[in-house]
């Protein structure tokens, strides 16, 4: 099976068939609303708008995955350039932030640990 066929195979199970149903269920509750709208009920004179409208969005979602694909795929693209810069800007450290003291007590932390390591038994020069 190439590539194009699993496509759209995939496609098919996952786009076209869900949108079938969810326009049969819009359809099917449009119709409902409508009618129990003709016999009085004003709650269903809202909903027998709210039904076309939901399945006009499944619609319109529908479109973009078919022509766009995966949303979290656009995304990735879209913005991989920007997330790039803002890991090399958080990697690099900032010249005017490395303060001497901030420094110095780094150093001597660093000496403390290498002569007595943090979470062995103390040292016995002291």
């Amino acid at each position: 099976m190439s590539d194009e066929s699993r496509r759209k195979l995939k496609d098919f199970w996952q786009l076209h068939i869900p949108l079938v149903l969810v326009l049969t269920l819009c359809t099917f509750a449009t119709i409902v609303e409508v009618r129990r709208a003709g016999e009085g009920v004003d709650r269903a004179f809202v909903y027998s708008f709210q039904w076309p409208l939901i399945g006009v969005f499944a619609v319109v979602v529908w479109n973009h995955y078919r022509r766009h694909g995966n949303l979290t795929k656009w995304f990735t693209d879209r913005y991989r350039n920007r997330i790039d810069q803002y890991q090399r800007e958080d990697a690099a450290p900032d010249a005017e932030n490395l303060d001497a003291d901030a420094i110095a007590w780094q150093e001597h932390v660093r000496e403390l640990r290498l002569k007595d390591p943090p979470g062995g038994p103390p040292s016995a020069d002291r």
